[in-house]
């Protein structure tokens, strides 16, 4: 009994050689996925970094351009300056603005046939506008030439004016417009601004273009509407007719070729 207590608590010996293992050490499979999680994971933050960075940089020359185009916002510069550069900025957009207003209003195009005598040779169309003639030329297909006009009302207006005769009919006027007038109709200011005949009176009493304020004009409206006003009328009418002897002679003529064509039973 004593010798196999003393064969009990005599101690293992380890005798294989190497690295001792440590109890939690994991095999090589784990460790290999492992790694390409990690592999997997540093691409992903790779790939976030890369974005952010061209988001920065995005960011960054936005800001400059906000920073260029709009310089009366910097709290650095002095009122004096932003103020010279707000002016010289919003005269630029001015100008730019003015430009494609231009631009859009020389591409718009209308063509207009105007009737007129064969026998003219002149390309003259009246509509009202001033014109200055400043080219003529022979176009292909069409033996009459062609007129070349600019609005002269107003020098920024860029309205150009072509006219030629058709041709197929020589009695009509092809008048192309290009642009958009830049001011008003001139007739509507002639029809304010026409001077009166040295033959009319100055003194005569000025006339006031609402009739419905002029006195007397509820009882000539009246009188117009009344049976008697018409009966007036009529025998006015009548005694004009009868003194007409081309008018009497119509009457005749009439009354005989009904006689004849229908006569009494």
């Amino acid at each position: 009994m004593g010798s196999d207590s003393i064969r009990q608590s005599s101690p293992s010996l380890d005798l294989r050689v190497g690295p001792r293992r440590s109890p939690d050490q994991a095999p090589v499979g784990v460790l290999e996925a492992m790694m390409n999680q990690v592999s997997e994971e540093n691409r992903r933050l790779t790939e976030m970094v890369s974005e952010m960075y061209t988001n920065h940089s995005a960011l960054r020359r936005r800001l400059s351009y906000l920073a260029s185009v709009a310089p009366c916002e910097k709290g650095s510069a002095s009122p004096k300056r932003q103020r010279v550069d707000c002016e010289k900025h919003a005269a630029s957009d001015d100008e730019h603005g003015c430009k494609r207003s231009r631009e859009d209003a020389m591409t718009k195009t209308s063509k207009v046939y105007v009737r007129t005598d064969p026998s003219d040779p002149s390309l003259v169309v009246m509509d009202g506008y001033q014109w200055r003639k400043y080219g003529q030329k022979v176009t292909r297909g069409n033996p009459f030439p062609r007129a070349y006009f600019r609005c002269s009302f107003a020098p920024s207006c860029p309205v150009k004016k072509k006219v030629q005769r058709s041709a197929e009919d020589k009695s009509l006027l092809v008048v192309t417009y290009e642009g958009v007038h830049d001011h008003k109709h001139p007739s509507l200011d002639e029809v304010y601004t026409v001077k009166c005949p040295s033959h009319i009176n100055s003194s005569a009493p000025s006339i006031d273009p609402d009739v419905t304020r002029q006195p007397g004009v509820d009882r000539g409206l009246g009188e117009i509407e009344s049976p008697k006003f018409d009966r007036a009328l009529v025998e006015q009418m009548v005694a004009t007719l009868t003194k007409d002897p081309n008018f009497t002679a119509a009457v005749a003529a009439a009354i005989s070729e009904r006689i004849l064509r229908h006569p009494p039973a």
